[in-house]
């Protein structure tokens, strides 16, 4: 099996660490790039470009989006779909007014201060003041730079809603989210849940958005049962 991780906004495939060990087992990882394209389309395009024959695909959050437009531009090479913190909807336009506030502060040279000032929305609220947990932040982050961050943020507003696909989708599916995810709420993942009645849907109780690493033996157990599903 070939499995493409796809990273989430502003992240690095660190983020991915908890849970790599579990994927790896199962076959071909690859790690997408999203760093270099300023459109959905386009990061699914490129992803399908460097990786040849069937793939299953993880996306987070950000890497959700491009995994939904992933199959809905080669449903036939999907052979497996994995969607984590993540929404079929585009954008509201209350979504449209903060990621442009936060795309004009690092455009004014505060990068490091938009990763700070995210961290707390990404973890559950018990998780806010975990030193650990901000340091990964950190670390996953930074990497990624201000330019990189802002293509991504342009990609993410441009985005098409994709709930109308979601019925077609015939492979083995996984949507797994945080029971405290304050950027995308469980009503996303409960959406798509009911659009995909066929797909394996886990709760993961005491994690936000940020649900690898703050609970990441939970997280593994919700990818290798996805991964069992699709062997």
């Amino acid at each position: 099996m070939k499995i493409v991780l796809i990273p989430p906004l502003l992240c690095s495939p660190l983020a991915y660490a908890p849970v790599l060990d579990t994927v790896w087992t199962r076959g071909q990882v690859t790690l997408a790039d999203t760093r270099h394209d300023d459109t959905i389309a386009a990061m699914a395009d490129r992803i399908l470009r460097e990786n040849a024959g069937d793939i299953a695909v993880l996306g987070t959050s950000m890497g959700g989006y491009v995994a939904l437009e992933v199959i809905r531009q080669a449903p036939d090479r999907v052979t497996a779909l994995a969607l984590v913190s993540t929404s079929a909807r585009a954008d509201t336009t209350e979504q449209i007014q903060s990621r442009t506030r936060q795309s004009a502060l690092v455009e004014n040279g505060h990068f490091d201060a938009l990763v700070d000032a995210a961290f707390p929305g990404v973890v559950a609220p018990d998780n806010e003041s975990d030193d650990a947990l901000l340091a990964t932040w950190r670390s996953m982050t930074t990497p990624v730079g201000a330019d990189a961050f802002l293509r991504q943020q342009q990609a993410i507003v441009q985005r098409d809603d994709l709930r109308s696909i979601l019925p077609s989708i015939a492979c083995p599916t996984a949507i797994i989210h945080g029971a405290r995810d304050r950027l995308i709420p469980i009503s996303a993942a409960e959406e798509m849940a009911a659009a995909l009645p066929a797909a394996r849907y886990t709760v993961i109780e005491g994690a936000g958005h940020f649900l690898f690493h703050e609970q990441p033996a939970a997280a593994r157990d919700a990818v290798n049962a996805w991964l069992e599903s699709a062997t």
